[in-house]
């Protein structure tokens, strides 16, 4: 009787372990998504906001330099190389992950510059044209602000998913520690009520 008794003990911890084995593989996969979860949030974060954000600040900078130079009524071939330098950080914007919402806002962007061009190419010498440039640009900054919104609102957006997905693993970690806890209980339960048991047999 003590062997069959020692035999299905130890079929009840072969199965404690087995479900300890199974557990620990099953929070593990879920840690490595949550991993995985946060990792993308802070290269996204990183590459297509806080960079994104640099493109835009420096476009802004274009436009501002821009303005002076109609007001000091400055060469072309100022606003030529302005142009040149725009055009760039819109490329390099354009290769960025954008929202739908952005992506809207960024085409407008693109309108209203070329519009800015064609106000340059027609000739900035009487204050009508002059005014009208002053326009385009003063609707660029505008288009400009609006991305820069877009991308605080977004940093926010990613940086509160990076989070839940940390709490997230924090809690399953304890509820881990916890059923361990229990399982060693349940173990040493069955070991020595079991003993015992037999012992009084």
């Amino acid at each position: 009787m003590a062997t069959n008794f020692t035999s299905y003990n130890r079929i009840n911890i072969g199965l404690a372990l087995t479900i300890v084995f199974l557990l620990v593989y099953a929070t593990n996969r879920i840690d490595n998504k949550h991993f995985e979860t946060v990792q993308n949030a802070l290269v996204t974060l990183h590459t297509d906001r806080i960079i994104a954000q640099d493109f835009i600040y420096k476009m802004n900078t274009i436009a501002y330099e821009k303005q002076l130079h109609y007001i000091d009524e400055s060469h072309n071939n100022v606003h030529k190389n302005l142009n040149t330098d725009f055009y760039t950080l819109l490329e390099d914007f354009s290769n960025t992950k954008l929202t739908l919402k952005e992506a809207t806002i960024f085409d407008e962007l693109k309108i209203d510059f070329d519009k800015l061009i064609l106000s340059e190419k027609k000739g900035l010498l009487n204050s009508t044209k002059k005014d009208a440039a002053i326009n385009s640009l003063n609707t660029i900054k505008k288009d400009l602000i609006n991305l820069s919104e877009i991308q605080i609102s977004e940093s926010k957006h990613l940086t509160s998913l990076a989070q839940k997905s940390l709490d997230t693993n924090n809690l399953i970690s304890k509820f881990e520690i916890g059923f361990l806890i229990l399982i060693g209980l349940l173990i040493q339960f069955t070991i020595f009520y079991r003993v015992k048991k037999s012992e009084k047999s």
